[in-house]
């Protein structure tokens, strides 16, 4: 025992002398040390010069921390906000003011129109830009180097200067205290000010990856390890060159720290092995981290859990579509400022009455105030509005013997008996829940049976609810709990169902089956509980078969809807509302690197808007005219320092492709439309085509159109009129009121095309049966019966351009093959030998095609003056109708001008805000 204790006091004591002759050395050459003996030069605030208290003992850190602490305060005094931004709105041309107005009007004409002052834009913008570089290039060689030796030779500021002083002389304390004291606070400060362009300061992306990086490299921190894998990952601004090793490997350390974003950023990329190889068992692992901790949070919510946020805003939706009312797959029926006014004017008008109609529009504000969603459209929740409605429509009804007369009232009036029912179970969640009222479970339990007694199914699961916990008086009883689930959920409520089926959970491995077939069934609706579950259930195969990637799928969606705390996209949104368009793209390409799907498509949507020139300019200039209306576009717009056009447009095809793999139907139609034209990629129609055939599949108007026009010119496909007729009619079909105008003269001029090349033996597009023939096999229809080119082809865009993958490439052989054997002269690559990239079109086409649109627009044209002629007498007539209309209104208005009876129309047929009506 003494030799041990011996050796152990020996051991300490050469350890003892080691750390002191190590912190000796690191106190005499350590270069982050600074000089003790020189005091730091700091800036001034208001002519007071702020000096740290320092004091021999005073370790350098703290030293560093007391500069930190004064930069911060001068910043919250600094006559700007943190999230204040410097930006300048886009400085439009006449031309392009033009042409953006029309941009926003769908249509023949408005198109024709936009394309001419195209056209005008590129021959002017090519010369001058070839003016510009014939002077830029008679510079002589001894200038330029003299202005490069003048560059060199001018001294480069550590910080840029700030044109407010206090705010220059706060980031200088955080750069020193950052660099010459090692403070990580100051350098993440510093690099989230430049990055996000805070303080109006200006935006600099390449310092902002300097301070990142130096933090990640330093100290670990996640945050920084995350931004610096998203800079690689896009390269954007041009910060730093691309590197998806480099960005993975950050990423993966930010992961490893449980960084939320990192998290799903790998989850996403293993999922569909975009720069990796793909790992569903990978990208669960990631994606099951970030469910857990948004599902723990919603449990300790209030009863029921916590109010889940607002449906994000996809842009597109603002303009009725991607392609326009009509023609969009999904859109909504109305618009923002619509429903604003919507809620103005009933809660000055109507709410307040005692009419039947009255009512209903209490009913439909308390609803909508609520929820806070109107269709695809949010608003801001108002629970003192919503528990004011609700209680002035429910109590009209709940008044005197009211059960008495419930079995006649509910043959007579069953659209109200719904509604009140409705109104009563919402009153009920409210007052459990203390959402616009104080807590009160007993009054909770009164609507709620009040609710039960008219059969809503929300009423039954809250006092199912209340029975399952033994609240408001009552007993704790999960069979009589089980009960009311049941009841609530054969009558389709996704959370009697989730509730259901969490109790067939807990029963046993035997009711396992069942309890997922309830999840299911609440899934439908998007219920957030049910996602989770069913993510559990699916990873370990409980209750059926194991299925690793519809797990990972929905643990996703509970990971992206449960986003309590990340203010990305709203804030990506205000900026986007507020003019700051780069700010804006920024937050919604943070949001695509993650896998959201609304952050890939609104990201795409702002490029694909903010450079409309070169869009337009490709379908009529050259390429090297595209590529200077392209550059005058960037330089006129507000994401010049975010890359070069080529880079965001390329940028813009692979978001529309991650989007389109996520169900966005009219992403999927931008990829066509991008490999047709070029855009960001090589033309290629075929892979257009192919695009444009699996939009087909979900009943786009506007895919059907292309497909038509694509058969009826041979343009990736096999010429055959017969095929280009049967998807005009399908997309007239799809959408008889957008679509008729369009489908309509494309019809006539596919009939003119048809009886000239019959009239002239011309080439009839493969229509041997005859144009109108409903029978019959085309060409094309036996070359996709013999390659399978017409079966669906989804999944084979996940990544982008480098992600198209193996798929489309498989699927543009077969098409070769087919044309081949059709007969068509074509390459191995699919290229007509008489053409270019697939276009037989010759001279004589190009005539007839003239000629017939001149003639389609001279017989639109005079038909449209013949009815503005002939009908030009009844509009005075229509004005003394309306003027009659609004004199009736006037004189059903009082002296208060509130409606004596109602607002004529029909109360419980609200129009476009039927869907306000909420249980679903």
């Amino acid at each position: 025992m003494a030799r041990k204790r011996k050796a152990i006091l020996y051991c300490s004591g050469i350890l003892g002398l080691a750390l002191v002759a190590n912190c000796n050395l690191n106190i005499e050459h350590d270069p982050r040390e600074p000089n003790r003996q020189q005091q730091p030069l700091y800036g001034t605030v208001d002519q007071v010069a702020f000096t740290p208290s320092v004091s021999p003992a005073n370790d350098y850190v703290d030293h560093g921390a007391q500069i930190y602490s004064e930069a911060t305060r001068i910043l919250a005094l600094a006559p700007f906000k943190r999230d204040q931004r410097k930006f300048e709105k886009a400085r439009d041309s006449p031309l392009s003011i033009l042409s953006s107005e029309l941009f926003r009007h769908r249509g023949i004409i408005p198109t024709t129109i936009r394309h001419v002052t195209q056209s005008f834009a590129s021959a002017f913008s090519s010369s001058s830009t070839k003016d510009k570089s014939s002077s830029s290039s008679s510079t002589s060689a001894e200038d330029k180097a003299s202005s490069d030796s003048a560059k060199d030779e001018k001294p480069k500021e550590a910080v840029p200067r700030h044109d407010n002083p206090k705010i220059a002389n706060a980031l200088d304390m955080l750069h020193e205290a950052a660099m010459e004291y090692n403070n990580d606070d100051a350098l993440l400060t510093l690099a989230n000010i430049y990055f996000n362009g805070q303080y109006k300061t200006q935006r600099d992306l390449t310092r902002a990856f300097d301070y990142y990086a130096a933090l990640a490299d330093r100290s670990g921190n996640a945050t920084a390890q995350q931004m610096v894998g998203f800079m690689y990952s896009t390269g954007i601004g041009g910060a730093v060159e691309r590197s998806e090793q480099r960005a993975l490997l950050y990423t993966w350390f930010a992961a490893s720290a449980n960084d939320t974003a990192a998290q799903m950023t790998l989850g996403y990329k293993h999922l569909l092995g975009i720069g990796t190889t793909k790992s569903c068992e990978r990208a669960i692992h990631y994606y099951r981290q970030t469910a857990d901790r948004a599902f723990r949070k919603f449990k300790n919510g209030p009863p029921g859990g916590r109010t889940l946020p607002p449906p994000k805003t996809r842009l597109t939706d603002r303009e009725g579509g991607t392609y326009g009312p009509g023609a969009s797959h999904h859109g909504p029926s109305t618009s923002q400022k619509d429903i604003q006014e919507f809620l103005e004017f009933n809660e000055k008008f109507t709410a307040d009455g005692d009419s039947a109609q009255a009512r209903q529009r209490q009913y439909e504000l308390g609803v909508l105030y609520y929820t806070g969603i109107a269709g695809s459209i949010s608003i801001d929740r108002d629970y003192r509005k919503a528990g004011d409605n609700l209680h002035k429509f429910a109590d009209s009804f709940f008044h005197g013997r009211w059960r008495e007369k419930l079995t006649q009232t509910k043959e007579q009036r069953r659209t109200e008996v719904q509604d009140v029912g409705i109104a009563a179970a919402l009153l009920g969640k409210m007052y459990w829940r203390g959402e616009g009222f104080e807590v009160d479970e007993k009054k909770a339990r009164e609507w709620f049976e009040r609710g039960v007694a008219l059969d809503n199914p929300i009423a039954m699961n809250g006092l199912g609810c209340m029975y399952r916990d033994g609240v408001a008086g009552l007993t704790r009883d999960l069979n009589e709990a089980k009960q009311w689930f049941y009841k609530a959920a054969n009558k389709a409520s996704a959370e009697a169902q989730v509730n259901y089926g969490h109790l067939l959970l807990a029963a046993g491995q035997a009711y396992h089956p069942q309890a997922r077939q309830a999840f299911e069934q609440a899934a439908t609706a998007y219920n957030f509980e049910a996602y989770y579950y069913l993510g559990d259930m699916y990873q370990h195969g409980i209750g059926g078969h194991a299925d690793c990637e519809l797990a990972t799928k929905y643990f996703k969606f509970v990971t992206e809807r449960g986003d309590w705390d990340d203010e990305l996209l709203p804030g990506a949104f205000e900026d986007y509302q507020n003019g700051d368009i780069e700010s804006a793209a920024i937050g919604y390409l943070l949001a695509a690197e993650r896998g959201i799907e609304v952050g890939q498509s609104n990201f795409a949507w702002i490029i694909d808007r903010e450079l409309p020139t070169s869009y337009y300019l490709s379908l009529l200039a050259s390429q090297s005219a595209s590529q200077t209306a392209a550059k005058l576009a960037l330089a006129e717009s507000s994401l010049a320092r975010l890359g070069s056009p080529a880079r965001l447009l390329e940028m813009a095809l692979v978001f529309w492709a991650r989007s389109a793999n996520q169900g966005d139907v009219d992403a999927r139609i931008k990829m066509g439309d991008y490999y047709f034209v070029g855009i960001g990629t090589e033309a290629d129609p075929v892979k257009a085509r192919m695009c444009y055939q699996d939009a087909v599949q979900d009943n786009s108007a506007q895919a059907l159109w292309n497909l038509g026009w694509m058969y009826e010119n041979g343009v990736g496909v096999v010429k055959d009129f017969f095929m280009a007729k049967k998807y005009y009619d399908l997309a007239l079909s799809t959408s008889a009121g957008q679509a008729y105008l369009p489908v309509t003269l494309s019809l006539l001029k596919l009939n003119v095309r048809y009886m000239w090349n019959y009239m002239t033996g011309g080439d009839v597009g493969g229509a041997e049966g005859g144009l109108w023939s409903i029978s019959g096999t085309s060409g094309q229809e036996a070359a996709d019966d013999d390659t399978g080119a017409g079966a669906d082809k989804k999944g084979g865009a996940a990544g982008g351009t480098q992600d198209m993958g193996s798929d489309v490439d498989s699927m543009g052989e077969k098409l070769v093959n087919a044309r081949k054997k059709a007969g068509v002269n074509v390459d191995d690559e699919g290229n007509d030998l008489y053409g270019t990239d697939g276009h037989d079109f010759d001279e004589e086409e190009d005539l007839l095609d003239l000629v017939v649109i001149v003639g389609l627009f001279g017989v639109v044209a005079y038909l449209m003056y013949v009815r503005q002629f002939r009908f030009g007498g009844n509009q005075q007539q229509q004005q003394q109708q309306q003027q009659q209309q609004q004199q009736e209104q006037q004189a059903a208005l009082g002296a208060n001008g509130q409606p004596i009876a109602g607002l004529p129309g029909d109360p419980h047929n609200p129009g476009r805000y039927a869907y306000a009506a909420a249980g679903g």
